[in-house]
């Protein structure tokens, strides 16, 4: 599989990339194109695609800073899950750092909720123990509830701090 790194609208994989980010999250997840713009200008962002015989297979979406890597948003072309890729991607995402790496997933309270777990358990990813209100991306809605996980140790106190800090700084600057 081909990675691609998209850093402006006008690039030939983010129509796709559009496509597949609008489909798999609720507007209540999503930038705006506005803050998408933001985004790119910013030299912690990062927008990776991935491509396989010339077939749009999916993305992350991450954040850079000195101590870890913050995926935002990760998905997979709902006709490719359940083969394999999702794990390839991350996986190796994961193995080209030396970075904690860490993301979001909804809280595991039903059969999806409790399988998405699970995948990220397979794939090396701990919770942690912090309760945490994602912000909205949007003004109309409210924040949301998220599970926080992690490669490596859990977080310490202190880091988990650092990573709301730059959440609401660095992340959620444009919002």
């Amino acid at each position: 599989m081909e990675k691609t790194y998209i850093d402006r609208f006008e690039h030939p994989l983010y129509p796709a990339f559009e496509k597949l980010y609008t489909h798999s999250f609720p507007v209540f997840e999503q930038r705006t194109a506005e803050q998408q713009a933001q985004a790119f200008a910013s030299a912690n962002y990062h927008l990776t695609g991935y491509v396989e015989d010339c077939s749009f297979m999916g993305f992350i979406a991450y954040w850079e800073f000195p101590n870890y890597l913050y995926i935002e948003h990760f998905a997979i072309n709902g006709k490719e899950r359940g083969k394999g890729y999702g794990s390839q991607v991350l996986n190796n995402f994961v193995a080209e750092t030396s970075k904690t790496v860490l993301l979001e997933i909804d809280p595991p309270v039903d059969e999806i909720s409790i399988a998405r777990l699970r995948f990220y358990q397979k794939c090396g990813f701990y919770q942690n123990p912090y309760s945490h209100i994602h912000p909205p991306y949007r003004k109309e809605y409210k924040g949301h509830s998220l599970q926080v996980l992690t490669t490596g140790d859990p977080l310490s106190p202190d880091a988990f701090e650092q990573f709301k800090k730059d959440l609401a700084q660095v992340v959620m600057h444009f919002v």
